[in-house]
């Protein structure tokens, strides 16, 4: 018997949703996608109008289909910013709509007659998709290591900067479903001034817009340009953007040698954006052994194998789970 979950991964840009089949069981080796959608999020545009609209995609993915609402077993959400796990109230969300709300009850009400409702934080879906199915189940496959043993840090470096932990095979969440906001660590005391009102974040240097505001500076404030601009200039051998890429993997590399010193994690996997830039990874692992306190057998870095569907598969995976636990 195999199970059908729908899973949605609502971002500040963009919500992408999906219909999975997986494998009854703890076993997730392999997985069937049946169909997806993506939608802005439109942030500033109200609830009602986005459950609105994300419920009309629903429909139309189950008209493709041919399945019902009724044959749905759970669905699973990621959500940006931390969840509370016992009050399900989302804080710190870059989503003003979804805030302060018991989000489990909202949706369960909006999406009717399509089983219980599991929520978490994107990067936690990012995380567990590719612990389970992606990068570093490739990994741990190749290297012995058992899901139940596997250590690893999913970093999404996009519009922000996140991070879900796998500990032993199983989601690390915190008491307040705040575990993983390394994006939120400072890298730079007194630096750039960040939205949750400290200074330095992480997140405002290794994020998509971080990036972009460091070749603004570089440039003395006379070329705004898109990360994708700026990397169209890396490939024309553009001495700012040369300068910008490789402060950048400075920093990177900074940043992931403080949070292997706090974790130790047999592997790190990248997603986001930025990461799909493969000069990003060569001599990376090296870098961080050097900067790392244990120098010998450091974190494997690797780019993500699911891509842009990780955090909506990583959702479904999250209903799954929680069903069967």
């Amino acid at each position: 018997m195999r199970d059908t979950l729908l899973g949605l991964d609502i971002g500040g840009t963009k919500t992408e949703l999906c219909l999975v089949r997986l494998p009854a069981g703890r076993s997730v080796t392999g997985y069937e996608l049946l169909g997806s959608r993506r939608i802005p999020t439109e942030p500033h545009s109200g609830l009602e109008s986005f459950l609105r609209r994300v419920s009309t995609q629903i429909d139309r993915l189950f008209e493709e289909q041919g399945l019902e609402r009724k044959s749905i077993r759970a669905i699973g959400i990621g959500v940006p910013g931390a969840l509370h796990p016992l009050s399900g109230v989302l804080s710190q969300s870059s989503i003003p709509f979804l805030s302060g709300l018991p989000l489990k009850a909202v949706f369960e009400t909006a999406l009717p007659e399509m089983g219980p409702v599991v929520l978490d934080n994107d990067a936690n879906c990012f995380a567990l998709a590719e612990a389970r199915l992606g990068a570093g189940a490739e990994w741990a496959d190749q290297n012995g290591v058992r899901q139940e043993d596997l250590c690893m840090l999913g970093v999404t470096l996009g519009t922000g900067v996140g991070g879900g932990i796998i500990m032993n095979g199983r989601l690390i969440r915190g008491k307040r479903g705040g575990a993983g906001e390394i994006g939120h660590s400072t890298l730079f005391p007194s630096g750039r001034p960040c939205y949750c009102r400290k200074l330095g974040c992480a997140e405002q240097y290794l994020s998509g817009g971080g990036f972009e505001q460091s070749y603004f500076a570089r440039t003395s404030g006379q070329e705004r340009l898109s990360a994708r601009e700026i990397f169209r200039r890396l490939d024309e051998a553009n001495p700012f953007a040369l300068a910008t890429f490789e402060s950048y993997r400075e920093d990177l590399t900074t940043f992931l040698s403080n949070v292997s010193n706090i974790l130790d994690p047999h592997v790190i996997v990248l997603g986001g954006g930025l990461s799909t830039q493969d000069r990003l990874y060569t001599g990376l692992e090296e870098r961080l052994k050097e900067a790392c306190f244990l120098t010998e057998n450091p974190p494997s870095i690797l780019k993500h194998r699911i891509g842009d569907s990780a955090g909506m598969i990583g959702a479904a995976l999250l209903a799954h789970e929680t069903e069967e636990e």
